[in-house]
């Protein structure tokens, strides 16, 4: 071995031993995580909760996609903009701790290892079970279904650990081809969809039209209708926090996870739009079928629309949507796996000294990975005894609770940094930063508005699960 290889191979040794995750990413590579895990599997059948809520007029549901977006995408702007300014470990603790407080970037941290990430994998995995459960015959009202499905997504959840623990190199290759084979369904619908409408009636007749025969509705249910709409679609561009995790991974992420973080949240409102454009288009009988109503048609009327637009193709939908769910998990574990990491590079955190090694051969964090693994299946028993109605007459919403967390942990960083940062020019000290904290205060309060006894239930478990996280941190030599 030559002078160079064994310096080289000295530093690699070392790197690992300082507990230090390699720069491994492009640009490329960071965009795909962000677009990843914005566009979940529920996107395919979201654009027929919207037409419904604007009654088919699909300008104002073009209208709903595009506020929708424009509401987070200054949360969005913002942390583009911390990503060029801080990093240490994991993106969401750095901006808290530099932002707010080291105290606080620990409850960021926390939240993001307990709350946040595992409950995610855990509801991904669910999700996917339920449509391997409609591959496969099975219908909700079966007494095996939802032990069915309870299996199926602990199986999917040891599988894609499996995966992210013994060969970490091939999860992110993974992540990377399911996120552009789950857009192209997305652009292929949006551009044939547009084409046919266009050919159809030239662009001019809302979808309601089409699918009655008659003139376009001239005043849909209400004006509340437009904000419901607004609502469903600003939930659907969440996911890019979760690929915050990644920040330190990248290489010059100063400058290449901001554009990430932009490039691939335009992307994603570009092609939602698209989508929804052309699934409106895509022919009568579906578009009647979501204008019913309720998740059932919405989920048929969608893949009516795929059937007449590509034939036999669009029948594969269900196979599709299962490896969609896959790569989604996927991403999920590859994040997850981060976050208990995180805190221990700050000296705090559950085990901390166990929970900072890395793999000498993979230099991947694999302690916090089981640890997070093992969250995540309490999350998904969670899920299944809720769905199994063992809360009583409560429907607890997983998602619910750690969105409705994050947005209201989101207020404080954008709040603060507006008062710190007093070198700023006006625009970007208070504009932005408070364009900001509304838009994640308007989602924190749709939860309020939604039902105030389940806000009050998912702020009192916050707390709970908050203050068990201070018998964890090391309020000394922790930084």
């Amino acid at each position: 071995m030559s002078l160079l290889s064994k310096i080289i191979a000295g530093d690699d040794k070392r790197e690992a031993r300082m507990h230090i995750l390699k720069r491994q990413h492009g640009l490329f590579v960071a965009t795909c995580f962000v677009v990843g895990f914005i566009v979940g599997t529920g996107i395919f059948f979201l654009p027929g909760r919207v037409l419904y809520e604007v009654d088919g007029h699909v300008t104002f549901g073009v209208m709903a996609w595009v506020i929708g977006g424009l509401m987070i995408a200054p949360c969005v702007y913002m942390f583009s903009r911390f990503a060029g300014q801080y990093e240490k470990m994991h993106g969401f603790v750095d901006y808290a701790e530099a932002i707010v407080g080291k105290g606080y970037g620990y409850l960021a941290g926390w939240f993001f290892a307990v709350m946040y990430q595992p409950a995610g994998y855990a509801i991904i995995a669910w999700i996917t079970s339920g449509f391997t459960a409609t591959l496969v015959g099975m219908v909700p009202g079966q007494e095996v279904y939802l032990p069915f499905r309870f299996f199926i997504s602990a199986f999917f959840m040891a599988m894609t650990f499996v995966m992210n623990y013994l060969a970490p190199k091939v999860p992110v290759k993974f992540n990377v081809a399911t996120t552009i084979a789950r857009m192209i369904p997305l652009v292929l619908m949006g551009t044939v969809g547009v084409v046919i409408g266009l050919m159809m009636h030239g662009g001019g007749a809302d979808a309601a039209a089409v699918a009655t025969g008659e003139g376009i509705p001239s005043g849909g249910r209400d004006g509340i209708a437009l904000f419901a709409a607004i609502s469903a679609t600003a939930f659907a561009f969440n996911g890019w926090q979760a690929a915050l995790a990644f920040n330190s991974e990248v290489r010059d992420s100063k400058r290449n996870f901001p554009i990430a973080l932009t490039l691939g949240f335009g992307l994603v409102i570009g092609v939602y739009v698209l989508y929804f454009i052309g699934v409106s288009n895509a022919s009568p009988e579906s578009t009647a079928l979501m204008m019913q109503g309720g998740g059932a048609n919405f989920a048929q009327g969608t893949r009516h629309a795929f059937a007449h637009i590509f034939g036999r193709a669009g029948g594969w939908l269900v196979i599709f949507m299962i490896l969609s769910g896959l790569g989604i998990l996927n991403a999920c574990c590859l994040g997850m796996s981060r976050a208990m990491y995180a805190l221990a590079r700050r000296n705090t955190g559950p085990m901390h000294p166990r929970m900072v090694e890395l793999d000498a051969t993979t230099n991947v964090p694999n302690n916090s990975m089981v640890m997070a693994v093992g969250i995540g299946f309490a999350w998904l028993f969670v899920v299944f005894a809720n769905t199994m109605g063992w809360f009583g007459g409560f429907a607890f919403s997983l998602p619910d609770f750690y969105n409705f967390s994050f947005f209201g942990l989101l207020v404080p960083i954008f709040v603060c940094y507006a008062a710190k940062e007093k070198s700023l020019p006006v625009g970007k000290r208070f504009v932005f930063p408070l364009l900001a904290a509304g838009g994640a205060g308007f989602m924190f309060t749709t939860y309020w508005l939604g039902s105030w006894l389940h806000a009050a239930v998912y702020s009192g478990l916050f707390l709970l699960l908050g203050v068990l996280g201070l018998f964890f941190h090391r309020f000394k030599n922790s930084g």
